[in-house]
């Protein structure tokens, strides 16, 4: 045939079977300039396809996001109306995906599916399973069992409804109705993570809850994968089938693991610069190995993968994962998705209101399975209606399963358009549904319980106390001591101790001692840092609460990289509706009061907390006791006696004001409030940070600050042991003698940041400010070498975001809110950022109690 009419040749008939010929070009090389139609060569069809399926996926996802749609909705959305369910019947888009090209789309998208099974293998962490309790087991073995039992039962009886109509023509075979109830009772665990993170409850129960029970219910779509495709090809084959693919996961894990593990350590420094890109070829060749040993054993090469991403060694998971994720999950998987639902066609579906039924009556299955276990494990009604809702969330395993039936034949083009379009609407119905239960009564606290200031006088303060490190823990225990525990106002504290994640295992927050409900048993991991350290922070705050009345303790432990882990503080302070965040001051003081440089990630992380936290944020520069304590036990730590507040006006000297003005209701402690006036004061206002008049509002600010002025005068002035005192200063260099004579008169100093606010008396000093994060005042005290004082340096929270309502009805999330970026959820082992030096990387999902400014929509 002529070179130059290249195209489809004329059908033949064959043994009364009708072929048609193709002769393929890979490019055109004469181009527009010969009159070739670039269009009929491969390589150039193919770009165009690739780049309609990412424009319209990625245009629908953005459509879809106000709604909490995961990503794989967008991605079958845009298959289904790219084929013969809308676009596909237009000419042009037929063209667009002609016969003869769809086999090369199919391959690099089966190619991408197996690269992407690898990843999701390499995402698991299987150290937490031996974490998970039993209650977990048993929703996720009846979430599984009853599910697929009557998924047979619904498979027959719809195909008895279309054979009675007339709708159906040929017979139903066993085969097909076990892979139907597979993909009916798998669960998608990234999905599961993604929608709880999207809703930000990914720290609360339901997520703690969900998120254990979607692992191992993921973990067991593999297994079904490996028992029931095998039964489907050929039932008489299948038992050699299965134990041969056995064989082959028993000999991954026993013997090429510790294999793997060995070589990446004999050869390599343990340092992710050092591994060459022979590793990475050493690696993608095994995967392509792996998939083809499960292929050819007659499982599925997904199964090879996904195994082959299991036992790939730690040292470089996190590396593969940064320099593949993307691609093959951003670019490559919506390609698999298009073509999932390109071969759907909505047309093939008569009844739908069968299909209605259907959706309805699988999620009911799930949900009624899970009451009686709820019931005996005390999970509330509403949590369990969210759990079995949840689990019929579907992803790569069900689609997988599906498009299985289709090539095997065991399943028609009705069944996959019905049981596709149920997987559709099952998992978008999940994130709206969740977020109308979830969403209004998960709202934080009213700004009134989220500072001291306008917290009511009998109600309970909470306050979350993160510590660095031991020698943190003799100054927050001052702190907590004189922030006075009565029976009216009790305190409920919760101490963070922050360890930094080091190592490939799973990110988590350990709760010592918690009473709260969860599934994943509290087992402390080498890898998670130092363990005879934490040890001591939580006996000593345990010693503490033990010999202290009104005061209640919980001490957990978060481990993450440092880089994100400013969002699990402000998670967790969201989650316990705390009033107060302590933050330890970034430098560590010597018993001489000098402080010592420790960590610029600590002092990122105070900067990031300040920005992003939900409630008021003291920065504590504890001096004279941490390296006296040592390792010691903690019996006596010492009190603050005397405390001095300085106020110089603002929502941030109010709040300390509160704080100290609380301090001064212990016995014996005696308060000093001394406030600082301008000669002649007049504040302006930082243009960054108001829009508005600086007369106007410093004016009402000013008078904010004068009315609480007086009621403390008022409230205060029979108190003997409190003291107030007013200062007039000219400039800066008078407010610097005026701050230096107090030294080492106080114990404690108390002072607002004053973030956006400057004055006369503190604009001459802002060049000369080492630290921002701690205000002009707070700055001058902490890094002074002449005092023993300790410094608590206040911020008020500020609520600057939309109202709830308009959150809930439009889905904005709060400026404090991490709706956009996740961290780790339960299971996984890489982890998820919200700094930009990680952005566009999937979240590696996990942590015990869970957590962008990155948008990882490229998770399924």
């Amino acid at each position: 045939m002529d070179p130059d009419h290249v195209g489809n040749a004329d059908p033949v008939q064959i043994n009364n079977a009708s072929y048609q010929c193709f002769i393929l070009n890979i490019t055109s090389y004469n181009g527009i300039w010969q009159g070739d139609n670039p269009f009929t060569e491969s390589l150039p069809l193919f770009i165009t396809q690739l780049a309609v399926i990412l424009t319209l996926t990625r245009f629908l996802y953005h459509l879809l996001k106000p709604l909490h749609q995961p990503r794989i909705i967008s991605d079958l959305l845009g298959g289904i109306l790219l084929g013969q369910s809308a676009l596909g019947k237009t000419i042009y888009f037929a063209e667009l995906f002609p016969t003869k090209n769809i086999i090369t789309v199919e391959t690099l998208a089966y190619m991408a599916l197996v690269f992407h099974m690898f990843l999701v293998g390499l995402d698991f962490d299987l150290s937490c399973i031996e974490r998970i309790s039993k209650k977990a087991i048993a929703f996720t073995v009846t979430g599984i069992f009853v599910p697929f039992t009557l998924g047979i039962a619904f498979f027959y009886l719809l195909h008895a409804y279309w054979e009675r109509d007339g709708l159906q023509n040929y017979e139903v075979n066993v085969q097909g109705s076990f892979l139907w109830a597979a993909a009916v009772a798998v669960t998608s665990f990234p999905v599961v993570s993604r929608i709880l993170s999207d809703l930000d409850v990914l720290h609360s129960d339901i997520g703690r809850m969900a998120m254990p029970i979607a692992l191992i219910s993921d973990l067991g779509s593999c297994i079904l994968i490996i028992l029931v495709i095998p039964f489907c090809a050929n039932p008489i084959n299948a038992p050699y089938v299965i134990t041969t693919t056995t064989a082959y996961l028993l000999a991954s894990f026993y013997t090429l693991r510790p294999l793997l593990a060995w070589i990446i350590r004999r050869t390599s420094e343990g340092e992710e610069s050092s591994y060459s890109d022979f590793y990475l070829c050493f690696v993608l060749v095994g995967v392509v190995l792996s998939a083809f040993i499960t292929d050819v054993t007659g499982t599925h090469s997904m199964v090879g993968a996904f195994v082959f991403g299991l036992i790939t060694p730690d040292e470089i998971a996190l590396v593969l994962m940064d320099r593949f994720d993307y691609f093959v999950s951003g670019l490559m998987m919506p390609l698999f998705f298009a073509v999932t639902g390109i071969r759907v066609d909505i047309f093939k579906i008569t009844e739908w209101g069968v299909v209605l039924v259907i959706v309805l009556m699988l999620c009911v299955v799930k949900i009624i399975c899970f009451l009686p276990i709820s019931y005996v494990c005390e999970v509330g009604l509403k949590h369990s209606f969210a759990l079995g809702l949840l689990m019929t969330t579907k992803g790569v395993w069900a689609i997988l399963m599906l498009h299985t039936g289709l090539e095997k034949g065991v399943l028609h083009e009705d069944d996959y358009a019905v049981m596709m379009i149920t997987i559709l609407l099952m998992t978008s119905i999940v994130a709206p549904t969740l977020a109308s239960i979830y969403k209004r009564t998960n709202l934080s606290p009213e700004i009134n319980c989220r500072t001291i200031q306008q917290a009511k006088p009998e109600a309970e303060l909470r306050i979350l106390a993160c510590i660095y490190s031991f020698c943190n823990v003799p100054g927050i225990l001052k702190l907590l001591d004189v922030s006075h525990a009565t029976r009216q106002s009790g305190l409920a504290v919760f101490t963070l101790h922050l360890g930094e994640l080091t190592c490939r295992a799973s990110a988590m927050l350990i709760v010592h001692d918690s009473d709260s409900q969860r599934f994943d048993d509290s087992v402390y991991h080498p890898d998670h840092g130092d363990s005879l350290e934490t040890d001591q922070i939580v006996n000593a705050f345990r010693e503490y609460e033990s010999r202290t009345r009104y005061v209640t303790i919980q001490s957990l432990t978060a481990v993450s990289p440092f880089v994100a882990i400013h969002e699990d503080i402000c998670s967790l302070a969201e989650d316990k509706n705390v009033a107060f965040l302590i933050l330890p001051f970034h430098k560590c003081s010597t018993t001489k009061g000098n402080p010592q440089k420790r960590s610029d990630a600590f002092r990122s992380i105070n900067e990031k907390v300040l920005l992003n936290a939900p409630c008021s944020v003291g920065i504590f520069v504890g001096r004279g006791l941490e390296e006296a304590t040592g390792g010691a036990k903690l019996r006596n730590y010492g009190v603050f006696h005397h405390i001095v507040m300085v106020f110089l006006g603002g929502p941030d000297d109010c709040e300390a004001l509160a704080y100290a003005w609380r301090m001064a209701g212990k016995p014996g402690v005696r308060l000093k409030v001394i406030r600082l006036l301008e000669i002649e004061t007049v504040d302006i206002v930082n243009s960054k940070t108001s829009m508005q008049s600086s007369t106007s509002y410093l004016d009402r600010q000013r008078q904010i600050d004068d009315d609480y002025i007086n009621e403390f005068r008022l409230r205060t002035v029979a108190q003997e042991l409190i003291v107030y005192e007013e200062k007039i200063l000219q400039n800066g260099q008078e407010l610097v003698v005026a701050i230096k004579e107090l030294e080492n008169q106080f114990d404690l100093f108390v002072v607002g940041r004053r973030e956006g606010l400057e004055s006369r008396l503190t604009t001459d000093l802002l060049n000369w400010v080492d630290c921002p994060e701690l205000g002009v005042l707070g700055d001058l005290l902490a890094t002074s070498d002449s005092t023993m004082s300790s410094v608590l340096v206040v911020q008020q929270f500020t609520d600057t975001g939309n109202s709830p309502a308009i959150e809930d009805l439009v889905g904005t999330p709060r400026p404090w809110s991490s709706m956009e970026g996740r961290a780790m959820e339960f299971g996984s082992r890489r982890l998820s950022t919200a700094s930009s030096t990680w952005s566009g990387r999937s979240a590696r999902q996990t942590r015990r109690i869970h957590d962008d400014d990155y948008d990882d929509d490229d998770g399924w």
